[in-house]
């Protein structure tokens, strides 16, 4: 999984969608309004039908969730079974 979205400017109001690279599919998006305002505006993200979800306040910040969301379900998705291993050596 390799989750892209578009540079954006979090002044402004924007949209942007973020996709999965290795499959093309829309997995989620990206809405600023504003931010660098005090206590106004704010980065909103939704992953996977709102699964994972948040609001930042600076484009770092946005980076950051996204591809820490991405870090975690691909270690997710490659770590091995270890509840098999551990049913086996309870079963011996």
């Amino acid at each position: 999984m390799r989750l892209k979205f578009d540079p954006f400017d979090g002044r402004k109001w924007n949209t942007r969608d973020i996709i999965d690279e290795d499959t093309g599919k829309h997995v989620g998006h990206i809405r600023s309004n504003g931010v660098g305002f005090t206590n106004y505006g704010g980065i909103e993200i939704s992953l996977f039908d709102d699964k994972y979800r948040t609001t930042v306040s600076s484009y770092k910040e946005c980076c950051g969730f996204v591809w820490g969301v991405q870090a975690v379900l691909n270690h997710m998705t490659a770590a091995p079974d270890h509840t098999a291993k551990m049913r086996e050596s309870t079963a011996a």
